[in-house]
């Protein structure tokens, strides 16, 4: 059966998003062209422009959508019931999942932190806001360390995630992806909510 023009214009609108990403990782916003999202879509440029009327548009749908994935999966972790260490295993598991499956997403959307691109600011800025309310309540709850700024902390979190999957990116024999939310769940439960870890036995 024929797929309905409709699908055909999401899919394609899919390949673009996911071929900027991709091109936006390696480039840059002002390095890259619209020839080269086009080429890596396998698609005319005319295609292209009947979707978004510039790179720049591209470029903020491209950012928008690995936003709003990335606090789905964040959103879905908060939520569920589950011990402290259950809860941050899932956490640290669904973010090196998605890096892992769109590594170029994932650089582009935390590359700068919050640096001067706002749309790369409005990333980082919702994905830390996020970690902030969990933290006050954690001290509200007494699993988080009174003394910490939740704001500080929060951005020292999301620095220390995103510039170790962005080394584990680079070789993925370096560790396991197991071995790897093992790490950042040690890092985010003893670094950020100041417990010791228990002596072996």
């Amino acid at each position: 059966m024929a797929k309905r023009r409709s699908e055909q214009k999401d899919e394609t609108r899919a390949k673009l998003v996911t071929a900027g990403a991709s091109v936006f990782a390696q480039k840059g916003l002002e390095g890259t062209r619209i020839g080269d999202i086009a080429r890596e879509a396998g698609v005319a440029m005319g295609t292209l422009y009947t979707h978004f009327p510039d790179k720049d548009a591209l470029f903020v749908e491209v950012m928008r959508a690995g936003k709003e994935t990335v606090l789905a999966g964040l959103y879905l972790t908060q939520s569920m019931d589950g011990s402290r260490t259950e809860i941050d295993r899932a956490a640290m598991a669904g973010v090196v999942a998605f890096a892992a499956l769109h590594g170029p997403l994932f650089r582009l959307l935390l590359s700068r932190g919050a640096g001067d691109d706002p749309i790369q600011r409005e990333v980082v800025d919702a994905i830390a806001q996020l970690r902030v309310s969990e933290l006050r309540q954690g001290q509200a709850d007494g699993w988080a360390r009174p003394d910490l700024n939740p704001e500080a902390a929060a951005r020292c979190e999301v620095g220390a995630v995103f510039h170790l999957l962005d080394w584990w990116l680079d070789d993925r024999e370096r560790m396991s992806e197991e071995d790897l939310i093992d790490q950042l769940c040690l890092i985010r439960r003893f670094g950020v909510e100041g417990l010791i870890p228990p002596k072996e036995t």
